[in-house]
């Protein structure tokens, strides 16, 4: 490996979603300070992400994102080049270690057998899988990289019984190096707000409710939280940001917004939309920061409230947003689950993230964002001198 090793990073960047944008930056300015690399993104350029992007700024970004055989061939296009820049190719943050194919698996593996590039995997999260034989093809894929740190318990305990133990490593969400890679400081703007106007951050999501994971329908956890909003807006006054997370045009939640937004608006509550289109993460962090409190079914809306020390709640839609919940040590009560998700439990939720200071995890951002440094730190690329020993603290049982 060369003293500055080129480091491409994939993932879904480029797509109009928050969290894989945020993955993208993240990473690039850790390569840069743990591994003394130079990062290249597979994908668009990203504000705040000091790396060179593979895909061309003469061509709108809109067209890398693209549904449909135009935007597909642009991600070949791109993955090619950043597959053939790199020396170490890392998937970098999200839920990639899955069934699902990907055009992208059998280009890795052959440029591995021709020794051409490393392979790793940086703040991912592994399965679950449909069956064993889905399970199987996965770990022959994964047994080929070189490293992998997954973000949550789970993960690592099925990486583990899938016979990854030689290069698992049991990490932190990507996220967690907000405070110590990009930190982010409270907007300038904000100092001339009246603080004694609550400002509630409310973060629908697009999902479809899975058979072996029963949760609340998006319909209804949105009837519900309005219910308990307008409830309490008639004690205090308040204010709604609605954060639309994912901006892709199939897949986002714009629409969804703009309609929780007009509800909101119905009834009197002075009601803001925060949309995501692309190229600037960072800029969303600090929007999420300025809320008093944050309810989120976008995973990645929570886990950046929680490093910001925003009272939040998740809507436990998906394992991977269970899985967070229980790394952390978030209370029953901040989960938005299935049983837990009428008017009452909502009223119950606004009061506690406002108003009651035990309303928190218990595991502190603090630690989390320590722990999170060992993703690029325990990597085989890492430098020796960025190297710390602290005390591992796992989330209380």
């Amino acid at each position: 490996m060369t003293p500055h090793p080129r480091v491409g990073f994939t993932g879904y960047y480029g797509m109009r979603n928050f969290g894989d944008d945020l993955f993208g930056v993240l990473c690039s300015t850790a390569a840069r300070q743990y591994w003394n690399a130079e990062p290249l993104l597979v994908g668009p350029a990203l504000d705040g992400a000091r790396a060179r992007a593979m895909w061309p700024a003469a061509l709108p970004a809109q067209m890398y994102g693209a549904p449909g055989a135009m935007g597909k061939a642009a991600r070949v296009i791109g993955f090619m080049r950043g597959l053939h820049a790199s020396d170490v190719l890392v998937m970098g943050g999200g839920s990639v270690i899955n069934a699902r194919e990907s055009f992208r698996k059998p280009m890795m593996l052959s440029a591995v057998r021709r020794n051409r590039v490393q392979l790793a995997a940086v703040g991912v999260s592994v399965g679950p899988f449909p069956d064993a034989a889905s399970e199987s093809a996965a770990a022959a894929f994964v047994s080929q990289f070189s490293y992998l740190s997954v973000r949550d318990r789970r993960s690592y305990e099925l990486a583990r019984r899938m016979g990854l133990e030689h290069i698992v490593h049991e990490g932190r969400d990507l996220a967690g190096l907000l405070r110590t890679v990009t930190p982010v400081h409270a907007h300038p703007a904000e100092s001339g707000r009246q603080k004694s106007v609550a400002r509630i951050g409310i973060a629908p999501c697009r999902y479809q409710v899975r058979a072996d994971h029963p949760a609340p329908t998006p319909s209804q956890w949105h009837d519900a939280v309005v219910h308990a909003v307008t409830q309490m807006a008639s004690r205090a006054p308040l204010e709604v940001e609605i954060f639309s997370l994912n901006g892709h045009p199939q897949h986002g939640d714009e629409a969804m917004s703009g309609q929780l937004r007009q509800r909101l608006r119905e009834r009197g509550i002075a009601t803001d939309l925060h949309a995501y289109a692309g190229g600037d993460p960072l800029g969303t962090v600090a929007a999420i920061r300025r809320c008093d409190a944050f309810i989120s079914a976008r995973l990645h809306g929570a886990i950046v409230a929680y490093l910001c020390s925003v009272p939040f709640a998740i809507v436990d839609y998906h394992p991977k947003c269970r899985d967070f919940a229980d790394d952390i040590g978030l209370p029953p009560d901040l989960r938005i689950s299935k049983g837990n998700d009428d008017s009452a439990a909502f009223m119950h939720v606004v009061e506690a993230l406002l108003n009651d200071d035990g309303a928190r995890a218990r595991l502190s951002p603090d630690v989390y964002a320590q722990e999170a440094q060992d993703i690029f730190q325990c990597a085989p690329w890492s430098i020796p001198s960025t190297i710390h020993t602290h005390a591992s603290t796992a989330p209380a049982q």
